[in-house]
């Protein structure tokens, strides 16, 4: 009977069988430890801020006794982390890679409400819950003197006991902001992972200045520097939320608030209420001021602080004790911690795995391997795997990479497809009159059968302006008339009677087509005049939102979405020129060659394509602001506001990657089946892409 083993996933799979091919693990299964390292180190590094404003909140007029987490700092302190742990089920939720590369802001807005209506809700509500947490642990902080319990007892004993309404502000001005951080957690797209920001300060830290000027662990140092952005991005939430939320609260839930959750719960408290005649007025609306601006402020630094501290550890290097996440690793001793059976396949199967973050991840891992010294040996069992089924690894590699590279040029295809008019698809209508064409047999088609012009093709639609036009279309417009009434069933009759009807039917014909012509011009008119509001709409800052500009289109076709595969195409591209070119060294048996051709193929292709869809993609009429300097800017060296700057870096990977693989085997391009005409348009596409890297740099010195 043949046992089955249980995966980490829980799922059931065949136990291998002794001495045939084992099936290599999922690359997921070595990527979650990973994450779940990411999420414990950033949870434990989110407790300082919680513990810091735990102190903060202490009623306490000893700073010491604050600062000692034997009291109710402590507590405290694990109390705020519940805020912090919402964030983090957020992002753990919106997992992605790869900016966004949708073709309008609209547009944004729509897939995140249609495709995923779920998550967007559930971002607000984990947003919500913990501003309501974050507000309960505040209040409970507080001393009797801070006026944010349920009930006020009064300052004198001949006052009664009222409901105080400052808790009910507090709590409302917490809601309101947690709305606006979940809308710009979504608009700003926290949930993404910034793979090239990661290398990129990992190229920083390489030299020997940044290493000796910081002693900090990576992770404090990168916090430490996001700490000013931090202060900005809380001071553009905080002061306008409570500039719109105390007017929100007056207006819609002030009242809502006072009867339906201040009035009931102060009643369970204190019996002796007075009867419930709607809410009272603010109890020292200045202090109650401070303790919101203070609260809002520590709330929104809270938030931001997590959402930073998550990023940076989930963006981390995928490496495990210095190693690539699949290959086996072993301590200073010899002793193995974390053992793989077949690292390469793993590797595999995440390059060809359906979700984007794995995937990224393989691409990202398979990077590494190919371009830091430290790998070299892993690298080179790429090569000396050969005894794969059905394929060796070089070539489930190199497809993978060659595929990831391929996919820019389909996507420009299908770009450029135009859709097909709907005047070219026949109607059923049309479909009759041709089966009764085809029934009556050999001969000319009578004008009898064909089929008679309708209101639609009496009234041309009008191809000049003014007067010329207006005329043109009136004669147009009595000619389909005239055409309509030869057409009509009752004009092959010859009796007097039915021409006395077809008169009639002529004069009223007429009558109704120059009326229709009328209505017509006077409705071209309004189109225009409508067009041109739209138009004048486009150009203000609300029509912005609406607008298909021309580098979101070209990024949308290059990268794809709804999310951009630029960081997968440049790690793909790197991968694939660097083991290519070390093949001339390390591949001993001879399997790269073989696919060398189809190397340069690809990147001369990719680069022509894309190069060609910026030169000649159309604007779209609702980019009001294009102009083709703009184009000429975007297409070459220039800048835009930084418009297609990640179009750029993929174009000048490509091209890097073509000049290295020509540079290595040009020599060889006969005997590998290059032709010299494939060559020369390769050498082309290096050299337009060297013409305007010399414009780059002349810019840049001017």
């Amino acid at each position: 009977m043949a046992t089955r083993t249980m995966t980490t996933s829980g799922t059931a799979q065949p136990a291998p069988i002794p001495g045939g091919p084992s099936t290599p693990r999922t690359y997921k299964t070595h990527l979650t430890p990973f994450l779940h390292r990411a999420f414990l180190s950033a949870a434990l590094l989110s407790l300082a801020p919680c513990y810091t404003f735990a102190t903060l909140m202490s009623p306490s007029p000893s700073f010491l006794w604050s600062l000692s987490p034997i009291g109710m700092t402590g507590p405290r302190a694990f109390l705020l982390f519940v805020p912090v742990l919402a964030v983090f089920i957020i992002r753990v939720m919106n997992l992605h890679v790869g900016t966004r590369t949708t073709t309008s802001m609209a547009e944004t807005c729509y897939i995140q409400i249609r495709s995923s209506v779920l998550r967007t809700a559930a971002t607000v509500g984990w947003y919500v819950f913990s501003a309501w947490m974050f507000g309960e642990v505040y209040i409970w902080s507080r001393s009797q003197e801070a006026d944010l319990g349920w009930v006020d007892m009064g300052r004198q004993g001949y006052e009664r006991p009222r409901v105080n309404e400052n808790p009910i502000l507090l709590r409302s001005v917490f809601v309101i902001l947690a709305i606006g951080q979940a809308v710009l957690h979504l608009a700003r797209d926290y949930d993404r992972i910034a793979i090239e920001e990661t290398e990129f300060q990992q190229n920083q830290s390489q030299g020997q200045e940044m290493q000796e000027a910081s002693r900090l662990p990576q992770p404090i140092k990168l916090l430490t520097q996001q700490l000013r952005p931090i202060a900005g991005k809380v001071a553009r939430l905080v002061l306008p939320g409570l500039v719109f939320s105390v007017p929100i609260y007056f207006l819609f839930l002030r009242r809502p608030a006072w009867h339906y959750l201040a009035y009931p719960i102060a009643r369970v408290l204190i019996r002796q209420l007075p009867p419930n005649n709607g809410p009272t007025a603010i109890i020292h609306p200045l202090t109650l001021l401070w303790q919101t601006l203070t609260a809002s402020t520590m709330l929104v630094a809270l938030w931001e602080l997590s959402n930073v501290i998550f990023t940076i550890y989930v963006s981390r290097t995928p490496l495990k004790k210095g190693q690539p996440l699949t290959s086996e690793v072993k301590d200073a001793s010899g002793v193995v911690l974390s053992r793989s059976r077949d690292p390469n396949g793993s590797l595999i199967r995440g390059l060809k795995a359906k979700k984007d973050v794995p995937r990224a991840f393989a691409f990202w891992e398979l990077h590494l391997i190919c371009t830091d010294p430290r790998f070299e040996v892993r690298r080179k069992s790429v090569f000396a795997d050969v005894d794969r089924k059905p394929v060796s690894t070089w070539e489930e590699v190199s497809s993978a990479c060659i595929a990831e590279i391929a996919a820019i040029s389909m996507r420009i295809r299908t770009a450029q497809e135009p859709t097909a008019p709907g005047s070219q698809r026949q109607q059923p209508g049309q479909v009759v009159a041709q089966q009764q064409q085809g029934a009556t047999g050999t001969g000319l088609p009578r004008i009898a059968k064909q089929g008679v012009v309708n209101d639609c093709a009496v009234v041309a639609p009008s191809r000049g302006g003014g007067a010329r036009g207006g005329a043109g279309q009136a004669l147009q417009t009595v000619g389909n008339l005239v055409k309509s009434i030869g057409q009509s069933p009752t004009s092959s009759s010859s009796s007097g009677t039915q021409r006395t009807s077809v008169a009639q039917y002529s004069r009223q014909a007429i009558g109704y087509g120059m009326n229709k012509a009328g209505s017509n011009a006077s409705s071209s008119s309004w189109q225009q005049a409508t067009e041109s509001r739209v138009v004048d709409f486009l150009r203000t800052p609300f029509g912005e939102p609406f607008r298909e500009t021309f580098a979101r289109r070209v990024e949308a076709a290059v990268l794809g979405v709804p999310f951009s595969k630029g960081v997968d195409i440049v790690h793909a591209s790197r991968s694939l020129t660097g083991l290519a070119v070390v093949s001339l060294k390390e591949d001993n048996f001879g399997q790269a060659s073989k696919t060398v051709p189809s190397i340069v193929r690809i990147y001369t292709a990719t680069v022509m394509n894309i190069r060609n869809f910026i030169a000649g993609l159309p604007p779209h009429w609702t980019d009001v602001g294009f102009t083709e300097a703009k184009r000429d800017a975007m297409g070459g060296s220039g800048d835009v506001d930084g418009e297609l700057d990640e179009v750029r870096q993929v174009l000048e990977v490509l091209r890097s990657g073509l000049e290295e693989v020509v540079l290595a085997f040009g020599e060889y391009a006969g005997a590998l089946g290059l032709s010299k005409a494939e060559m020369r348009q390769a050498r082309e596409m290096i050299g337009v892409g060297r013409e305007r890297g010399r414009e780059m740099e002349m810019e840049k010195v001017g």
